[in-house]
């Protein structure tokens, strides 16, 4: 028991306290990373980044920056297979020297640089804690370190270092619920520019005579507002549909649909598909780095569930998908 009523109180003040600064931290957290997202397209820079993920270390070099209020980005491989990728706000293009290959996609369906970028910050205060974590230095600048962790065993943690003075991401990593990192990005080399011009996005490989694949714009934005003849009975705390689409395959008579469930940070895809060979359904869990994909046949559908989120996830959204009545 406490000796006097003084002691009590003292501690209470320095419970009160502690409690006062972590709150005040969270909210700091909370206002650099919505300065990161109302910054990340806006600040013109090139430099050099490395990219660890499945077991591999993966380095780039990108040019970013805003030419008559449009986004335009390329990135250039500096390992493995060469490859440019340059990005506006149309369409994203990516070349494959030695495949002799260009291929063309909307850019809704580009995500950039390869980083953990929570898109809807009430999301993040619902299913995240966030929380300070000192200060670091990355690509010769300082940065703010933070830690994101999950509420549940549903989804990845993640720690980003972020610079206070431009919102920029320096570095991010994905952390499983086991504490192991899946996936990091990391700038090492980083350079802000006034102004950049458009030969700096302009492709250096010759692409004549190579093969052009080009995905059709309105069937890829199709059925955004689409109602899905399937439900979920059960899906994890903070997770919902954000997007229902469709398309054509070769593989079916009938259109592929594809649902995301989304908790704001973390995406899961869904796959049905009506394939017109029912001996190759496939079951169960599989992953590959940081991905986890769960699969299973109903009826004469394949369904396949996949996503940045750990095995449960995907394994209890799979196994309450059903048919509406």
């Amino acid at each position: 028991m406490y000796k006097s009523k003084q002691q009590l109180q003292c501690l209470v003040a320095c419970i009160l306290f502690s409690v006062s600064i972590l709150a005040q931290a969270s909210i700091e957290g909370h206002q650099l990373i919505t300065k990161m997202l109302d910054q990340v397209d806006q600040v013109n820079y090139q430099g050099n980044f490395v990219y660890m993920h499945n077991g591999k270390l993966d380095s780039m070099r990108i040019v970013h920056g805003i030419i008559d209020g449009e986004i335009k980005e390329k990135l250039t491989s500096l390992s493995g297979e060469p490859r440019e990728v340059m990005r506006d706000e149309e369409e994203v293009t990516c070349i494959w020297p030695l495949r002799q290959l260009v291929t063309v996609d909307p850019s809704s369906s580009y995500h950039g640089i390869p980083t953990i970028v929570p898109k809807e910050l009430g999301s993040l205060e619902e299913n995240y804690q966030v929380v300070m974590k000192g200060v670091n230095r990355v690509a010769g600048q300082y940065c703010q370190m933070l830690a994101i962790k999950p509420v549940d065993h549903f989804r990845y943690g993640y720690k980003l270092c972020i610079q206070p003075e431009t919102g920029m991401l320096l570095r991010s990593q994905m952390i499983n619920p086991r504490g192991r990192l899946l996936e990091e990005v990391m700038f090492t080399e980083l350079e802000y520019l006034e102004a950049v011009n458009d030969d700096q996005f302009k492709p250096v490989n010759d692409t004549e005579g190579f093969t052009l694949k080009e995905r059709n714009f309105a069937e890829a934005n199709e059925g955004q507002k689409l109602k899905s003849n399937w439900r979920f009975s059960q899906l994890p705390p903070g997770f919902s549909v954000s997007k229902i689409n469709q398309r054509r395959m070769k593989t079916s008579d009938e259109p592929v649909q594809h649902m995301v469930i989304s908790d704001g940070v973390a995406s899961v895809s869904v796959f049905i598909i009506k394939p017109r060979a029912q001996n190759n359904m496939r079951e169960g869990l599989s992953r590959r780095g940081s991905i986890n994909a769960f699969s299973k046949g109903f009826a004469d559908h394949q369904i396949t569930v996949l996503g940045e989120v750990p095995d449960a996830t995907v394994e209890l959204i799979g196994s309450s998908i059903e048919p509406k009545d």
